[in-house]
């Protein structure tokens, strides 16, 4: 019998520890932060829902100039694994990210942090972090997602308590600063400038910069009957996506002034040129 009691402890003495281990790196409860990130194609949308930082929301895209990633321009030190807007932390709390997709299946992942989840379209998943040091901690998307899955970096920057607060005090000023009146009348130039801007930042991987997209795969809009044709159809589209396609909504993504400025930027480029000027109001109304 003693062959059996011996090996019997012996596996309680080493489960007991590893349950206890298991249940608290699945443990989210009482965070000090807690961060929604919800994938897009091909970016990451970070929502700051509650602690120090909450309602700061921002997309974070990636950041590596065209010319290095078409080989034209030496590759730097973090090709590929920079963006624009990183998430910031503080260091030494307790951040729980909550994951969701806007359109196909992504995953999160930071290898320092121990952390990859996946993000579902249609459900939300949690896991937690905390992180040690202070520093700069890249990742990427860990799930197939499509044609520029390789371009959806992660980069969390972990701030001191007091570089954390200053930061979100910036962020605070920044968004009380971009706060646009809705009812602004915009001139076309003005608009069709920023829409410019938008494009490439949210279109120009699809659809390409000169407009004429990837023949069997991403439709052209240079001569398309939809941007040429009734302009709520066009906003249909741009705000909710086509369902069955590629194509995905970017009214969760976008301003009433950034989505009527790609509107207007697109119904007036390449051989567009239907001279319609959208309006933030406009875009406001279909949202209704």
């Amino acid at each position: 019998i003693i062959w059996a009691i011996i090996p019997f402890l012996i596996l309680i003495a080493v489960a007991w520890p590893a349950t206890k281990s298991i249940l608290n790196l699945k443990d989210t409860a009482s965070p000090d932060i807690t961060i929604k990130a919800t994938g897009y194609q091909w970016k990451w949308g970070y929502d700051y829902l509650k602690g120090e930082g909450e309602g700061i929301s921002f997309l974070s895209n990636l950041s590596t100039p065209q010319d290095q990633i078409t080989g034209n321009a030496p590759k730097s030190e973090h090709y590929l694994l920079e963006v624009d807007n990183p998430m910031v932390v503080p260091v030494g709390k307790k951040v729980r990210m909550l994951l969701t997709s806007n359109d196909v299946i992504h995953a999160w992942m930071v290898p320092a942090f121990g952390v990859k989840q996946d993000a579902i379209p249609g459900f939300v998943r949690d896991t937690w972090f905390r992180a040690e040091k202070v520093g700069i901690y890249r990742g990427q998307c860990a799930e197939l997602c499509g044609k520029d899955h390789g371009f959806m970096p992660i980069v969390v920057e972990v701030l001191s308590a007091e570089n954390y607060t200053a930061w979100v005090g910036e962020q605070k000023k920044k968004i009380a600063a971009a706060a646009e009146d809705p009812n602004k009348k915009w001139n076309p130039a003005d608009l069709k400038a920023r829409g410019e801007k938008v494009y490439a930042a949210n279109c120009v991987a699809c659809h390409q910069a000169n407009g004429q997209g990837v023949k069997g795969t991403f439709p052209a809009l240079d001569g398309s009957r939809l941007v040429n044709g009734p302009r709520g159809r066009h906003i249909e589209i741009v705000l909710n996506g086509k369902q069955g396609t590629t194509m995905a909504g970017f009214g969760k993504q976008l301003s009433d002034t950034d989505l009527a400025a790609v509107i207007t930027y697109e119904r007036n480029s390449w051989s567009n040129k239907t001279g319609d000027v959208i309006q933030p109001s406009e875009i406001n109304s279909a949202r209704k």
